[in-house]
């Protein structure tokens, strides 16, 4: 059985209450919210959003409304991310000086959407956030915290900013915020944050690091594709943030070293860098997951039969890349629960890997389901399928096993 992670989401409403975007929340495992560092957290919650539940099964085509503070503000992590689909909440603890001012100001400039949250109207709040305005779309105010005489009296501070109030409890709130020109409205009065539960991928600390020093590193795309091959939770990890940030939108791809090399080394190295900030302060382990362990023993099949049936293809490699690629895709419509005709739509895959997995034809899809057959022990159906290639089920025993 696999493990699951936990997320908690909040709806956002406009002020005709439709859904406009959700705030997300780190959960641990026992659904507590204690954390151990911002960083850590944001980059938990990320890592889930875009690698694990993925975006469009999380938010559709709302907005994600995450927190950030100042050390993930100065990491190379927002580049790798939609600009459209996420607004990013400054935490009131961020101290701002120059450094956070040059950050905001150029993902400004580059699209990316900012919102004050928890703000104030006092002094030391406004003296620290102020030079920054510019550069934020949105204003988040705790109704629960909030004179609202006081902020009568103040809203011109914000007077270029989009309102959102919440932890709005009760309908008297609601209306007394909505007559103020507030626009979106979050908290309690309209549903409480719910948990998102879904089936926990977690590649290899170590296996991580690896990759990530090769990056730094400056190693070829051969070298990289190489490690990822003895990874296959992160491989699996990439293709669904592929999916979540429409990077291959338009581009069918047919293995791993593809989809790398359509990321690129830069975008690659601070999604990495992500992953790395989300695993800090967990345990490492250097074991393989049982999902891991399917995926290899699937491939492993598969390349054994390549093996026997072209040993001198020019393209033996070429061949050996889709058949790891359509193990590892096979495997992503039980861990996301989604259809995999949908999986492949979204992600626009090869041909022969799309036919492979939904109809089992061509070769690849007749090895394919060979390898389905002998991992459920159906040895009278793989016989069968073996035939067509003059083969046995003891030829491929000692390979495969």
């Amino acid at each position: 059985m696999l493990e699951q992670m936990q997320l908690a989401r909040q709806p956002i409403l406009n002020d005709a209450k439709e859904i406009f975007g959700y705030e997300f929340y780190y959960r641990n495992d026992d659904g507590s919210s204690s954390f151990e560092s911002p960083r850590f957290a944001t980059s938990s919650v990320l890592v889930s959003l875009l690698n694990q539940v993925g975006l469009q099964k999380s938010v559709g085509d709302a907005k994600a409304f995450i927190n950030v503070s100042s050390d993930i503000l100065l990491t190379d992590i927002i580049p790798t991310l939609p600009k459209d689909r996420f607004v990013f909440e400054l935490s009131e603890s961020i101290i701002i000086t120059q450094k956070e001012r040059d950050s905001l100001k150029k993902f400004h400039a580059a699209g990316y959407c900012f919102a004050l949250d928890n703000a104030t109207v006092n002094e030391t709040y406004i003296d620290n956030f102020s030079s920054v305005f510019p550069y934020v779309t949105y204003v988040k105010i705790d109704t629960t915290k909030t004179d609202i005489e006081l902020l009568i009296n103040n809203l011109d501070l914000f007077k270029n900013m989009q309102l959102i109030a919440q932890k709005v409890e009760i309908p008297e709130v609601y209306e007394a915020y909505r007559d103020l020109g507030f626009t979106f409205f979050q908290g309690y009065f309209f549903a409480k944050p719910n948990i998102i539960l879904h089936n926990r991928l977690d590649p290899k600390h170590l296996g991580i690091i690896r990759i990530f020093n090769q990056l730094l590193s400056d190693r070829p795309i051969e070298e990289i594709s190489a490690e990822f091959e003895h990874h296959n939770e992160l491989s699996m990890q990439l293709l669904q943030f592929l999916n979540s940030t429409l990077l291959l939108k338009d581009q069918d791809i047919s293995s791993i070293r593809q989809s790398i090399e359509m990321v690129g080394k830069k975008k690659l190295l601070q999604w990495m860098l992500m992953i790395i900030y989300s695993k800090s302060g967990q345990d490492i382990t250097t074991s393989k997951s049982p999902l891991s362990l399917l995926a290899q023993k699937r491939i492993d099949i598969m390349h054994s039969i390549l093996e026997k049936i072209h040993p001198y293809e020019y393209d033996h490699e070429h061949l050996k890349e889709q058949a790891r690629f359509t193990a590892l895709l096979s495997l992503l419509e039980s861990i996301f629960n989604v259809p995999m005709a949908l999986i492949l739509k979204t992600l626009n895959i090869d041909k022969t890997i799309e036919d492979a997995l939904l109809y089992h034809s061509g070769e690849l899809g007749h090895i394919y389901a060979i390898a389905l057959s002998m991992e459920k022990n159906d040895y009278a159906t793989s016989q069968v399928l073996l035939k067509a290639y003059d083969l046995t089920i003891k030829d491929l025993h000692k390979d495969a096993y």
